[in-house]
């Protein structure tokens, strides 16, 4: 099991704080699996996707995100309200992603597994 190392403030000094990180638990969507916590402010997720997994759908989220491809490859998709694609692109490992609040999206893993990072302000 992975450890979540926490710099804390100790009456002026520095102190580490050891804790379990969390798990990666399945999604609804059958090959997605996620991985949150929150810590310093931010609200961190990670995505692993199963070589196979099934597309997931469009949705939006009411805030801003951030994202960073680990590991990985795949097309991700814009959207509209109707529930139709509108545009893609393929992302690799090193790509970045940014969404605006409330801005329809959609995925596709590529081949073998990939592991996207997101976060968000808390």
């Amino acid at each position: 099991m992975a450890t979540h190392y926490k710099m804390i403030d100790d009456n002026g000094t520095s102190s580490i704080e050891t804790l379990d990180a969390p798990v990666f638990t399945p999604t609804d969507h059958e090959g997605w699996f996620g991985q949150a916590f929150e810590a310093s402010g931010l609200f961190c997720f990670i995505l692993k996707v199963e070589s196979e997994a099934a597309e997931f759908p469009l949705h939006a989220a009411p805030e801003a995100w951030i994202g960073y491809v680990v590991a990985g490859n795949g097309t991700l998709y814009s959207g509209d309200g109707a529930g139709d694609k509108l545009k893609e692109v393929s992302y690799n490992t090193g790509d970045f992603f940014t969404f605006e609040p409330k801005t329809q999206h959609a995925w596709k893993n590529g081949v073998g597994e990939s592991k996207i990072f997101f976060a968000k302000v808390a």
